[in-house]
């Protein structure tokens, strides 16, 4: 029988009250791999920045970086796989 885990690679952060998939100031961090080794990918959705651009307000900044630093932690090493 095979066994079925969960690793959460999407974390999204925001305002309280704010829709975390589609609010303008809900950002996303993942973790992604290329077959080269995990790395942490930034996105933000809204539509009043250009695009590539990700802006954080100072107090969002902490919870941003919790959050990169959790994924990637559990993230497997090339090793585990």
């Amino acid at each position: 029988m095979t066994r079925y885990i969960t690793t959460t690679i999407t974390v999204s952060i925001h305002p309280e009250g704010e829709n975390p998939i589609y609010g303008d100031r809900a950002t996303h961090v993942s973790v992604e791999d290329e077959a080269g080794g995990g790395f942490l990918v930034i996105k933000q959705h809204g539509d009043s920045h250009e695009p590539g651009t990700v802006r954080l307000d100072p107090e969002e900044l902490d919870a941003v970086a919790a959050a990169a630093k959790e994924l990637i932690s559990k993230y497997p090493k090339e090793s585990e796989e």
